[in-house]
């Protein structure tokens, strides 16, 4: 009785040559990655059209306003450099900076 546990041995022999199928696994595609070189295609900015209405009499009157404070500046520090601070200097020069950041803002958006 030798012969079925050779032929057993044989076809287990001839089974294990055989390659395995690959296991299947649903991968998700990886999603595309443009890749480019900044100097072979220079990246384009796009103007938006949505530009903010401008109030032009509000502005106006802000930049006078600014420029009459700015105006009192060079007195108001030729009062401080002979000892004579006055009080309303600090807040002059807080509303100055404050116009000033306003019309910027206003101007280049």
């Amino acid at each position: 009785m030798p012969q079925p546990s050779l032929l057993g041995l044989t076809l287990l022999f001839v089974c294990l040559q055989q390659p395995f199928p690959p296991p299947t696994v649903n991968i998700p595609p990886h999603p595309a990655v443009e890749r480019r070189s900044p100097i072979d295609q220079p990246e384009v900015v796009k103007q938006t059209s949505k530009r903010r209405h401008v109030n032009g009499e509000q502005l106006l009157r802000e930049a006078y306003e600014l420029a009459n404070l700015a105006d009192e500046v060079p007195s108001s520090v030729q009062q401080a450099n002979k000892g004579l601070l006055p009080k309303d200097l600090n807040e002059r020069l807080k509303r100055i900076e404050k116009l000033s950041k306003q019309l910027r803002r206003e101007l280049t958006e």
